[in-house]
C-alpha cells in the first residue's frame, strides 16, 4: 500500500535519515505516533516499525499508514532497535522513537542541522516530557532532564531511547544496543558511542511522550524502576524484565 502524502514542510538536509520505532501491542497509540511523524518529515525519510510479534493490530495499523514493518527476531527492545537500524540500510542517521513518543519538527530540524554541520557528532538527544501531568510532576521531570543534560556535559551521557538519533556509522561500529538486557540499554549505548565522538542533548527541544507510565506507576514507581535498572547497569548485571508498563 502506498504511503500517505506528507507535507514537505522542512528543508532537505545533506544527511539521510531513517526513523526506527520498536513496538509491542501498541495499537492504541502507534497511529498517532506515525501520523505525527508524517506531518513534518520529508517523503524520502522511511519509518521502520520493528515489531516484537504483537498480538493486536499494531502491524496492520503501521502498514496502512505507510511504515515499513519488520518482525524482530530478538526478545528485547535493544534487539528491535538494532534490527530496525539494519533494515534502514546505508542511511547517515538512524533516529529511534518510542511508540508512545511524539517528536517535534523543531527537534528534527535541529538534529539534522547538527549532524550536517559537524562530522564529530555521533548522537543527539532531547528533553522528554510526559503529557497531561500536574505542575509538581512537571517540575520533577524538568529536574530529571537537567540531570541528563549534566551527564552529557560531564562526558558520561545518559540519554533515554525515547527520542534519540545516532550517526549510523558510529552506531554500527559499536555494535548497536545491548540485546541481552531488558532496560538501561540506552544508557549503555550512549556511553559507549560517546567514545567515538560528541553526544549532544538539546534541553530546550521538548518532545512530548505519553503519560501512561506516570499514571500507572506514579513517580515513586518510576523512580524505583529506573534506580533498579541503573544500579544493575553500574554493577554490570543484565536486567531480565522490563518493569515499567508498555
Amino acid at each position: 500500500m502506498p504511503s500517505p502524502p506528507r507535507r514537505n514542510s522542512v528543508a532537505k538536509r545533506d544527511v539521510s535519515v531513517a526513523v526506527v520505532i520498536p513496538t509491542y501491542n501498541e495499537e492504541t497509540i502507534i497511529g498517532r505516533t506515525i501520523r505525527n511523524l508524517h506531518s513534518f518529515l520529508p517523503p524520502e525519510v522511511p519509518i521502520i516499525v520493528a515489531d516484537g510479534h504483537s498480538k493486536d493490530f499494531t502491524r496492520l495499523i503501521a502498514e496502512k499508514l505507510g511504515a515499513k514493518v519488520i518482525l524482530e527476531k530478538g526478545r528485547t527492545v535493544g534487539s528491535g532497535r538494532n534490527e530496525g537500524a539494519a533494515a534502514a540500510g546505508g542511511v547517515d542517521i538512524v533516529w529511534f522513537v518510542d511508540a508512545d513518543t511524539f517528536p517535534t519538527q523543531e527537534f528534527y530540524e535541529k538534529m539534522t542541522h547538527l549532524f550536517s554541520s559537524d562530522k564529530r557528532i555521533v548522537g543527539v538527544g532531547c528533553h522528554i516530557m510526559p503529557e497531561d501531568i500536574g505542575l509538581l510532576r512537571k517540575i520533577f521531570f524538568y529536574g530529571l532532564n537537567m540531570i541528563v543534560f549534566f551527564t552529557v556535559k560531564l562526558g558520561r551521557p545518559n540519554i533515554a531511547g525515547s527520542c534519540v538519533a545516532y550517526r549510523k556509522a558510529a552506531f554500527d561500529e559499536i555494535g548497536g544496543f545491548d540485546t541481552e538486557t531488558h532496560s538501561a540499554e540506552d544508557m549503555d549505548l550512549t556511553q559507549r558511542i560517546s567514545k567515538l565522538g560528541r553526544v549532544l542533548f538539546l534541553y530546550h527541544a521538548i518532545v512530548p511522550t505519553s503519560d501512561r507510565r506516570v499514571h500507572k506507576l506514579g513517580v515513586a514507581g518510576l523512580m524505583q524502576d529506573w534506580t533498579r535498572a541503573t544500579i544493575m547497569y553500574l554493577r554490570g548485571q543484565k536486567t531480565t524484565a522490563y518493569y515499567a508498563p508498555r
